[in-house]
């Protein structure tokens, strides 16, 4: 990070002034900083991130190892994307076929994919 030498308002406490200061600087190009010198003295600055790397010449940088896992992992998101699209278009037959209402078969797919993210901690 490169830092720009102006000062920041200091890191907000508490969940609404987080929240509001967060999402006023989700549109900045520059990062709130909290710095700590070697006397314990806090001050907050911006700073600017570096700027990005061209993505050719990082994927020149890829073993063939890197690129197999990267490879496996594309067709892992390929395979889930195609499979919930498949799922989500045969609910009304699903729901025939379990003698269900179209919602109770819609329900138990959103919360299915809701908790993905617990299952996987």
């Amino acid at each position: 990070m490169e830092s720009t030498g102006r000062e920041a308002e200091p890191i907000a406490t508490g969940i609404w002034p987080t929240a509001k200061q967060s999402v006023l600087d989700l549109f900045k190009w520059e990062q709130r900083v909290e710095i700590r010198n070697e006397y314990g003295e806090v001050r907050t600055e911006w700073q600017r991130p570096k700027p990005l790397k061209n993505p050719v010449s990082l994927m020149m940088q890829l073993t063939d190892q890197n690129w197999l896992f990267f490879l496996c992992g594309f067709a892992a998101w390929t395979a889930d994307a195609f499979d919930f699209h498949a799922l989500s278009i045969q609910t009304v037959k699903f729901s025939a076929y379990y003698k269900t209402s179209n919602t109770n078969i819609t329900t138990a797919i959103t919360l299915t994919l809701l908790l993905r993210s617990l299952g996987a901690a």
